[in-house]
């Protein structure tokens, strides 16, 4: 009689960041000659390296996504959980269909492996249920209501044989429109198809260990931060200060969690939260049904009409963009307060968007409140004599006012240059609008944007702008040190440009490529006009002065610890003044006001809000 054949081990690895090694070396101690492949479900870009020791494999590369719908719009449309299953459905199927017996599956951080898991595997799609029996009312939890939310079937582990081709079909089907928990599918696959039951799997908080022995522990229900109790809004029926054979038992199994959950982003750092979700699912699905198209991928070359279909605005929709009415149907408050978002409260809304909400959560600025969005930068040419010189033209902030410096200095030089304006900033924008074109045209970039925020260069203007020409970083940092996170905005460009010898050593420290200082150009100064009485300042005290941003980091720039050293130094009255200059304090009237209160009662302090021209 032939040997079973061991069955292969599929790794369902999140969004986000794990060490595989723990998980690993248990499924290498129960079953040494079984494969073990894994499945990326986070950011299309940000696909970790596998370590090699592991002897692990991707078994999603070249993945063809279901129903004609890119992977990319299923990360950003799907819950979480429902588009790890939908990735790794579709791998486990072309495991199977290439020959592999039985396939189990496991979801890095959910899953702990205690012990010989063979009895999963089978011809069948293996479900292990989270009760063994009805759920007595009495307060506590679980009960029949969290049971009906969850699920009755653990959505962490399961196994499939080379006889479930057809649930798998069903729902490969069924996924990529869901707009609910990947749970509610799997119980309907215990209605419409055979399905085997789990033998030695504790879902840890749903119902007592068995008697059996324990080869498999679904970790869900246990606080990742807090691994003494288990994650439902009220207190457990089943507690591990009172059972110490399931607190031993989570113990060791919570040593195979190595790692933690993150959102996706998009490229240049845009959360895919609820509201995005909403708009992609709802689309998908109109797609699904034959009633409308599929917006752009969100992943890839496609990134900025994505992010622009986000922003824009539909014809009957009062010019709000449609993120911004997505984010409206989630919220109570926001529904309260502009209950007319397609006609009279569509001002009201947008000016909400464009100020309170920018500070909620440090929130992108990358999706516009209405239907406003700037062109493409188109190539057409890559003439060797002259310079496109990208940067923040038309907002009146220092990064702009050094693009346009270095612009007017290479033009003085008799360079040709073309200002390209990169519109991603929270920065007032000027006065006077200034028209740049729309055109690259020169073989040679000059890009004033910081290191930090390069992926937004890269996913606006990658193809047209960078691609095929020399590219000069021109970046500010201010400590010695480059975090590791701008080595991604290194690999992009040919030379780098610092205004100090300090940034070009920091930079230097952590590159090969070219590194120059290349002091500001100086222009002439030219007089304001103004004097002291028109900043509301005395003509003879001795003044002090701090200025920033509210869209800056009030911290870094610490106009409180600047406060409380002049309240320290000198009297009220005792001569010397304090002038705070701010702007933007309308838009951060959060940072504002508590700037305004801890200034106040103080006479000599002279707080001025106002946005000035150069």
């Amino acid at each position: 009689m032939a040997a079973p054949v061991a069955p292969t081990f599929c790794l369902t690895i999140p969004s986000g960041s794990w060490n595989l090694a723990a998980l690993v070396g248990a499924i290498r101690t129960h079953h040494p000659d079984s494969p073990i492949v894994a499945v990326w479900c986070g950011d299309p870009h940000r696909r970790p390296v596998l370590d090699q020791k592991l002897g692990v494999r991707w078994a999603d590369c070249s993945l063809p996504a279901p129903r004609g719908i890119g992977w990319g719009l299923l990360l950003a449309g799907l819950l979480p959980r429902t588009y790890e299953w939908c990735r790794t459905l579709a791998a486990v199927q072309r495991l199977l269909v290439d020959g592999v017996e039985s396939v189990i599956v496991l979801r890095v951080g959910s899953v702990a492996v205690l012990g010989d898991c063979a009895s999963l595997a089978g011809d069948l799609v293996t479900l292990a249920a989270r009760l063994d029996g009805p759920l007595p009312n009495d307060g506590l939890a679980p009960d029949e209501a969290d049971a009906q939310h969850a699920g009755f079937h653990s959505t962490a582990l399961a196994a499939f044989g080379r006889n479930s081709h057809t649930a798998i079909e069903w729902l490969l089907e069924q996924l990529p429109s869901s707009s609910g928990p990947v749970a509610q599918c799997f119980d309907r696959v215990a209605d419409l198809f055979p399905v085997r039951a789990a033998d030695g799997v504790c879902v840890a908080g749903w119902k007592p260990v068995g008697e059996e022995g324990v080869a498999l522990v679904d970790l869900d229900a246990v606080d990742a931060d807090e691994p003494w109790h288990f994650t439902f809004d009220r207190p457990a029926r089943t507690r591990l200060s009172a059972d110490s054979g399931l607190a031993e038992l989570v113990s060791t199994a919570m040593l195979q969690r190595c790692g933690e959950d993150s959102a996706p982003l998009l490229p240049g750092g845009i959360l895919v939260d609820g509201a995005m979700r909403d708009l992609v699912i709802r689309s998908i699905r109109e797609f699904v049904s034959g009633a409308g198209d599929l917006p752009p991928e969100p992943f890839g070359p496609a990134n900025s009409e994505f992010v622009r279909w986000l922003g824009s605005s539909e014809a009957w929709s009062g010019a709000v963009s449609r993120y911004g009415l997505a984010l409206r149907e989630r919220r109570a408050d926001l529904l309260t307060i502009f209950p007319k978002p397609h006609s009279t409260d569509a001002g009201r809304l947008r000016e909400w968007l464009d100020t309170s909400w920018r500070l909620e959560d440090g929130r992108t600025v990358l999706i516009s409140s209405g239907g406003e969005s700037a062109a493409a930068i188109a190539s057409v040419g890559v003439d060797p004599s002259g310079v496109n010189v990208l940067g923040y033209f038309d907002f009146d902030q220092s990064q702009g006012h050094i693009a346009r410096r270095l612009a007017e200095a290479l033009d003085r030089a008799g360079i040709p240059v073309v200002p390209l304006d990169h519109h991603r900033s929270q920065g007032s924008r000027r006065p006077v609008a200034i028209d740049t074109p729309r055109e690259a045209r020169y073989a040679t970039n000059l890009v004033v944007v910081n290191a930090d925020q390069f992926e937004f260069v890269v996913a606006d203007h990658g193809a047209t702008l960078l691609e095929g020409r020399r590219t000069i970083a021109y970046w500010f940092w201010e400590l010695e040190d480059v975090p590791d996170r701008f080595r991604d905005a290194i690999d992009h460009v040919d030379e780098i440009w610092t205004g100090s010898q300090f940034i070009a050593d920091a930079f230097a420290r952590v590159t090969d490529k070219q590194v120059r200082c290349v002091p500001l150009p100086v222009s002439e100064p030219q007089p304001s006009g103004r004097d002291r009485a028109s900043m509301g300042l005395p003509d003879h005290a001795y003044v002090f002065l701090t200025t920033f941003d509210q869209f800056s980091v009030p911290e870094r720039k610490n106009p409180f610890g600047t406060i409380e050293a002049f309240t320290r130094a000198f009297a009220d009255g005792e001569g010397p003044v304090l002038l705070i200059k701010t702007m933007n304090g309308a838009k951060g009237w959060r940072n504002h006001e508590r700037l305004l209160l801890a200034a106040s009662g103080r006479s000599d302090i002279v707080v001025w809000d106002e946005h000035l021209d150069r």
